[in-house]
């Protein structure tokens, strides 16, 4: 007799009990599962079943369990059978047999056996509070990805990532390392490829489809017994009245740090104003997805998330510029963006350009390097170009562009300028036209001193980031390339110590330099133990007077790497 449920039948019939159990004195056909928070299948062989007779189990090879059987802890038989995961209910241990060197015990017959049945297309979906850990680690990268688990079958999962974190995964990646964390401890490695890579800006994160391959049986044997555990918790949400599902020993928590789901992106970022412009940079997070998937820029999004840059730099220019710096755990390519697009707004402000104007050098700015994201990564990660080379990393103004087709509310004339033309240069070396001279406007002049400025600030796979000092003489030694004229207003605007600096002074402190004052020197600085990127672990915040403390201001500094970082 069987009891169907949506997943599950109990199997009471004496036949189809022998025929079942049978299926588990297979090799490897079988394991033991205690039922307490830390217990996970451990192998076992079923000797013997005659219906009506005691089963005969050999546990030799994990002989440590029988202290724990004797003494009546609850342990379960599970195994495959007949396309099934089945589960007896609890053993009643019986006695103890087996000759010399062999240990073995009986157990009464069940009077029955959950089944779930073998669907590899069935997923088990975590519900709210359900938090499965995983840590995913691909291709080049260093540092393994951290998420959530959202949904797990015997055939792949869903798991939910950082967005700005996950940029680097590309459908049909292998995957170096994948593991699941269960809340009581356990964790399972399971090799993997990633299927599909989907970005959600609104909740900041990303969902990555996985297939499991190459599983071998151990290994299945776990996947179903955590699809089954994580499908009887989900249960319990849904159970009303007196006799609750009991939990899953899986889900009984140990304190295991905390939890990586409920943190938004940039939450963790070193001040006020750059948590806020998170928001802007999951947006662009978000959009390299979507180019990489085939999508387009869209052009509400687009308008809306410049709309707020623009806000929160008239707000207070000096904080949004110093959290510039503070945007750790985004793509380089959408760090760059804010970079540019925020101090090119800002010269464009000192400048009187109108805000429609501004909005659209915003726009241009935040998405005009993000075509590369479209070359070959073999391009975009060598170290050294051949002419060839050059010419086909050109084209990834191009591809943006035709991604920009439906943005008709951004001024062609300033996207020409700011997306087509940043990357020319006075002499005509630059690309992808190779424009000259008067070819090339103003802003067009302008937005390529702030992005070489910007881009020669950090580090790349060839070089290290340049010091600020060393950037300026770059640019004003090099007049045949950069208009001079423009750099010297730069230098003005932003000044010999730029907000977003890392100084030393004479005392040995390092600090960032937050504001300035008229003269463009340092008035208030945040201290740091180190030459990290700006954390959240930052110092204390100094200003005017108390400056003098410090003693003189004798260099600056440029910061470490972040590990894992990837380059413009």
């Amino acid at each position: 007799m069987a009891q169907e449920s949506e997943t599950h039948s109990r199997i009471e019939h004496p036949g189809e009990l022998q025929t079942l159990l049978e299926a588990l004195t297979q090799p490897g056909g079988a394991s033991l599962l205690f039922d307490s928070q830390d217990s996970e299948p451990i192998p076992a062989l079923v000797m013997d079943v005659k219906q009506g007779e005691p089963l005969r189990v050999d546990i030799t090879a994990v002989a440590e369990i029988a202290e724990a059987i004797e003494r009546g802890a609850p342990l379960y038989l599970i195994g495959q059978a007949g396309g099934a995961m089945l589960r007896t209910p609890p053993l009643e241990f019986m006695a103890w047999v087996g000759g010399k060197g062999h240990t073995q015990f009986l157990c009464a017959f069940p009077d029955h056996v959950e089944l779930m049945h073998r669907r590899r297309v069935f997923r088990a979906e975590l519900k709210s509070g359900m938090e499965v850990r995983v840590s995913l680690l691909t291709g080049h990268a260093e540092v393994p990805v951290k998420g959530m688990l959202r949904n797990l079958s015997l055939g792949g999962c869903l798991l939910e990532l950082p967005l700005a974190a996950a940029m680097t995964l590309q459908p049909d990646q292998p995957v170096q390392s994948l593991e699941l964390q269960f809340p009581n401890g356990q964790r399972l490695r399971v090799p993997a490829t990633l299927r599909h890579v989907q970005g959600d800006s609104e909740r900041q994160l990303v969902r990555v489809g996985c297939e499991f391959s190459a599983v071998d049986p151990q290994v299945e044997r776990h996947l179903w017994f955590y699809v089954r555990e994580i499908e009887r918790e989900s249960a319990r949400y849904g159970v009303e009245g007196e006799r609750p599902l009991s939990p899953s020993p899986l889900f009984e928590p140990r304190d295991t740090g905390p939890s990586v789901s409920s943190r938004p992106h940039g939450a963790d970022y070193a001040t006020p104003m750059a948590r806020r412009l998170a928001r802007v940079s999951a947006y662009l997070d978000s959009q390299l997805l979507e180019l990489q998937e085939g999508g387009k820029v869209v052009s509400r999004d687009l308008s809306r998330y410049s709309d707020q840059v623009l806000g929160l730099l008239e707000e207070d220019r000096e904080a949004a510029l110093f959290a510039t710096v503070c945007m750790v755990d985004d793509h380089p390519l959408v760090q760059h963006g804010l970079s540019v697009a925020l101090r090119l707004a800002d010269l464009a402000a000192h400048q009187g350009l109108s805000r429609d104007v501004r909005k659209a050098i915003v726009a241009s700015a935040l998405v005009h390097d993000l075509g590369k994201v479209l070359l070959p990564s073999e391009l975009r990660r060598a170290l050294h170009l051949t002419a060839e080379q050059r010419a086909r990393f050109a084209e990834h103004v191009a591809l943006l562009e035709e991604r920009l087709s439906d943005c008709r509310w951004l001024s062609e004339d300033v996207r020409t300028s700011v997306v087509r033309s940043v990357n020319e240069r006075l002499d005509g070396s630059g690309y992808p036209r190779a424009l000259k001279g008067d070819q090339l406007d103003s802003l067009a002049r302008l937005a390529a001193v702030v992005d070489v400025v910007d881009a020669m600030g950090r580090p790349r796979p060839d070089r290290q980031a340049w010091t600020v000092s060393h950037i300026y003489r770059h640019l004003l030694s090099h007049g045949e390339q950069f208009d001079l004229s423009l750099v010297q207003r730069y230098v003005r605007h932003f000044g010999v110590v730029p907000i977003g600096s890392l100084a030393r002074y004479a005392n040995g402190q390092l600090a960032w330099i937050q504001r300035l004052n008229r003269q463009g020197e340092p008035r208030q600085v945040q201290l740091t133990a180190s030459a990290s990127p700006p954390g959240n672990s930052l110092g204390g915040v100094l200003s005017d007077d108390e400056l003098a403390r410090l003693g003189k201001l004798e260099a600056l500094v440029v910061p470490m790497v972040r590990e894992g970082a990837t380059a413009v």
